[in-house]
């Protein structure tokens, strides 16, 4: 499963460790931080990316002599295009690679916070099984501004606790196998006695979801439904401003840098498909994430444009020699 593969581990230990011991436990304190360091971690790659842009932009006259030369030869064209930017120390595809480093940083992030609001959820049945106002309290500082609940979306059709059907439904299959159960293996066996794993040999699994269980999860999260009765988790906010975010982000990283035919197509689809994944996905899953999106791009908009004035003076220095 994505949970299990180690760069996931990696951002979700590191997210868990920010929660516990330096922000004394809060949600989107924690997210901050871990945004602004992710960030502060890719933004050499950012400036890597500018400085082959500039380098681009300076050989491209050569580029374009090389093309008209060899016009009707690719194969001699492609090498000469090659050997001139292995001289000159250039990528064709460095001004990409910011947006090729943001898909894979996507998806981990997802797999992350879902493995963090299962825990989350978790620890919320163990306090509350163990006293209903602890777990009131804890499920209290679930929320933000308009979102009811962090570990559920930000969705105006969501509900703020999640249902029976959606707890113990074949999205979760998983959970038995949960970081948090292998940490603390007493946990299994409290869930075992509250009726909602099964345990077959040394497996555990999810209990199959029958009137009595659904009735048993009602009880346990009556105390936090009973909160918000009548009320949605969001208002779609989060999604939107995820999508917007990323497709201004994109857009920012992307202008000003040389446009070739190799970029052009791939700039063009990356900048459109990242917005709506970002949307699709967000409306989908807890709206923690979605935060946590938001922010990066935000960051990621101010740093892109930070960057750009830096470089803005270099590049237009470099234009101006290559077209003498």
């Amino acid at each position: 499963m994505a949970e299990d593969f180690f760069l996931t581990k990696w951002a979700f230990l590191g997210m868990r460790w920010l929660y516990e011991v330096l922000t004394n436990e809060n949600i989107v304190l924690t997210i901050i931080i871990a945004t602004l360091t992710i960030r502060l971690l890719t933004v050499l790659g950012d400036i890597r990316s500018r400085k082959s842009s500039i380098k681009m932009a300076a050989i491209q006259p050569q580029l374009d002599k090389v093309k008209k030369k060899y016009a009707n030869d690719p194969q001699k064209l492609n090498a000469e295009s090659q050997k001139i930017m292995r001289e000159n120390g250039a990528s064709m595809f460095g001004g990409c690679l910011p947006m090729l480093i943001t898909m894979p940083l996507f998806f981990i992030f997802i797999a992350a916070f879902r493995q963090w609001g299962n825990e989350m959820m978790v620890r919320l049945i163990l306090t509350l099984d163990d006293n209903k106002e602890k777990g009131v309290e804890l499920f209290q500082t679930f929320k933000f501004f308009w979102v009811n609940n962090l570990w559920m979306p930000d969705n105006g059709f969501s509900p703020v606790v999640p249902t029976a059907k959606e707890f113990f439904g074949t999205a979760n299959n998983t959970l038995p196998k949960l970081l948090y159960f292998k940490e603390h293996p007493e946990a299994l066996q409290r869930f075992v006695d509250l009726g909602f794993f099964v345990k077959n040999g040394d497996a555990y699994s999810l209990a199959t979801l029958t009137d009595g269980l659904t009735a048993n999860y009602n009880a346990l999260m009556a105390p936090c439904a009973e909160l918000y009765k009548g009320h949605n988790n969001g208002w779609f906010v989060f999604p939107v401003l995820a999508g917007v975010s990323t497709y201004f982000s994109s857009w920012i990283m992307q202008k000003n840098q040389p446009k070739t035919d190799a970029t052009a197509s791939t700039n063009k689809m990356m900048n459109w498909l990242m917005p709506i994944m970002s949307f699709v996905f967000c409306l989908q899953y807890n709206a923690s994430f979605a935060v946590y999106w938001t922010f990066s791009n935000i960051f990621s908009l101010g740093t892109s444009l930070l960057i750009n004035r830096s470089f803005a003076k270099k590049q237009a220095a470099v234009m101006e020699v290559s077209e003498k």
